[in-house]
């Protein structure tokens, strides 16, 4: 790629592990040294105590995105393997490498941004919850990602489309973990959800979901996956992962296995439904996912 783009190797910055000192932050008082460095959900892998195979996490922030380690075996797929996840490099420290893969949801708490900004359904992405939890169900009431509604008709108030606005991303987060599962280790405990902040507007998180945490949300995903879910006792799952990594780097934490070993959930919520009433569920979403797909066939046809 360097060739194809004459840009000499020199110009660019050193490959160092994720885990170690980088280099002093000059620019801040006393400057510190730099001793963790990773991308978003690498760091959200490690602040949720996922560093060993077979452990996965899902992070909502704008989109979603499900990770699952696999551990030092690279997967046997460059780019966007069959089932539809991305080979990811995970973290490297003391010279040893952690792989996963990944599965990508676009809209997540862009979909409740959308709730409250454009149609008013919510003043803040915290109020998606306490509409949502105004009503038992939705009614049949069926969202994809294209900002449509499946089967929806009349009703006398917004709780039903705010409950299935709420619940979206849970057949999609079942989808990716089914495909992540097929690219690598199977699972040994339940997924993992945590939130991530992307941007800010004056009054409120837009992009992270604030409903991470809340029984509506995380209710639906359990009964998606037919697994319970563990909620990340911190908020920030990714500033953690960070932070743990530096805090190996200084010895504070001895390696990734004592990291994982401090993974304590704020909770855990236990699926609900039936499997009668989860597979009638998956058929409804299904047929919804078609409909949606067939709004602009030249738009779904395209892949990343």
């Amino acid at each position: 790629m360097l060739d194809a783009l004459r840009i000499p190797r020199s110009v660019l910055p050193r490959i160092v592990d994720s885990s170690g000192a980088v280099g002093e932050a000059a620019a801040l008082d006393g400057a510190p040294v730099i001793c963790g460095i990773a991308g978003d959900q690498q760091a959200s892998l490690v602040g949720q105590g996922c560093t060993r195979p077979g452990l996965a996490k899902a992070t909502f922030g704008t989109g979603g995105m499900l990770d699952l380690c696999v551990g030092e075996v690279r997967p046997g797929f460059a780019r966007r393997g069959g089932a539809g996840t991305f080979p990811d490099r995970g973290v490297a420290a003391r010279g040893r490498k952690t792989w996963g893969v990944e599965a990508v949801m676009l809209s997540a708490g862009m979909c409740v941004e959308w709730l409250r900004d454009d149609l008013g359904i919510i003043e803040t992405s915290a109020d998606s919850h306490r509409v949502a939890s105004a009503c038992e169900d939705n009614r049949r009431r069926v969202v994809r990602a294209r900002r449509c509604w499946a089967s929806a008709h009349r009703c006398g108030t917004s709780a039903p489309a705010a409950r299935s606005w709420g619940s979206h991303a849970a057949p999609a987060t079942r989808d990716g973990a089914r495909r992540a599962r097929g690219r690598g280790p199977p699972r040994r405990r339940s997924p993992r959800v945590g939130r991530s902040r992307h941007r800010h507007d004056d009054r409120d998180v837009a992009g992270g979901r604030r409903d991470v945490g809340q029984p509506t949300f995380v209710g639906a995903l359990a009964d998606a996956v037919g697994r319970p879910v563990e909620i990340s006792p911190v908020t920030e799952a990714t500033t953690l992962g960070a932070a743990y990594l530096a805090g190996i780097a200084l010895g504070v934490w001895a390696d990734e296995a004592e990291v994982a070993a401090a993974w304590r959930p704020s909770a855990v919520v236990e699926p609900r439904t039936t499997e009668i009433k989860r597979a009638s569920t998956r058929a409804r979403w299904l047929a919804a996912r078609a409909r949606a797909l067939a709004t602009v066939p030249e738009l779904s046809a395209l892949e990343f």
